[in-house]
């Protein structure tokens, strides 16, 4: 049969409708959800949503069930960039659903009032509607590939600093014996917050920290020059209204994996030979 045929078209202008109407809905009714949410956490602090009052199981059912027949009519269409259920926005979809569902399995139910809070994560709904809020990702996304090495060189720094703490400074401080305490130090210490709740006493524990401090922070501006190029960048390309975030997504990472094909054997000793030919070349024209 004719993939155009007017059954076939039909149904396609049925769910597109259906579509339409529930695209003026989704934000409301995520302002709403989270309003509720507020409201039951507020005045019903230690229960679920099955001991608090009828209206907040309710509404929460008919918010998630008209999400769930989103969710559904958008699969079944299919129109968007790629297969629907594995796309960004077809991921944060059904985060949208989740919380409510999950929790018709038994082995939630005491946990029923810490599922909740993920309705939450609706909001993330606004991504498909907010222009700004799809440059933002696309900065990130783009500041990500320059991250990679800096947050490798952080955990390379973090770890020895970590160990070296527990060697040296464990043997004066109890508080420094533990793996997990020494890794909440070095966070807050690197992220410049410091809540002076630990500190190390020993002199040979304090010029470990003074050089994880000085390291620290030249990563940490190098992260955030890394971060404001992209979104310079990011910012410059919107002032196009032809520009569409959306799309820059997949681009960004094509020519990325363009980069790693072309340096994926850097390092390795077919590399190193190549470029000891290439010197050795150079030197012999000269």
């Amino acid at each position: 049969m004719n993939s155009h045929s007017p059954e076939t078209e039909g149904r396609s202008g049925l769910l597109k409708k259906g579509i339409d109407v529930i695209d003026r809905l989704v934000v409301p009714l995520v302002w709403y959800s989270v309003g509720m949410l507020a409201i039951e956490c507020q005045f019903y602090p230690n229960h679920d949503s099955y001991d608090t009052p009828g209206i907040f199981l309710w509404s929460e059912r008919i918010v998630a069930l008209i999400f769930t027949v989103e969710y559904v009519i958008r699969f079944i269409r299919n129109s968007g960039r790629g297969f629907y259920p594995i796309t960004s926005l077809g991921v944060i979809d059904l985060i949208a659903i989740f919380p409510f569902w999950i929790g018709f399995i038994p082995a939630v139910d005491p946990y029923l009032h810490l599922v909740r809070t993920l309705r939450v994560l609706r909001m993330l709904k606004f991504f498909r509607y907010s222009r700004g809020l799809q440059l933002m990702a696309l900065g990130f996304y783009r500041s990500y590939w320059s991250l990679r090495p800096l947050l490798l060189a952080t955990l390379i720094m973090i770890l020895f600093t970590m160990f070296a703490l527990f060697e040296v400074e464990g043997m004066h401080q109890e508080e420094f014996r533990s793996l997990f305490t020494v890794a909440w130090f070095l966070e807050v210490t690197g992220t410049t917050v410091g809540y002076g709740d630990m500190s190390p006493e020993s002199v040979p524990g304090k010029i470990i920290v003074m050089v994880y401090m000085i390291g620290g922070l030249a990563i940490f501006m190098a992260c955030f020059s890394a971060i404001t190029s992209s979104f310079d960048q990011v910012f410059k390309e919107a002032a196009d209204p032809n520009f569409d975030p959306l799309d820059q997504f997949d681009k960004v990472r094509e020519e990325q994996e363009v980069l790693e094909e072309q340096f994926k054997d850097t390092g390795m000793s077919d590399f190193e030979d190549e470029a000891a030919e290439e010197e050795s070349s150079d030197k012999s024209e000269e």
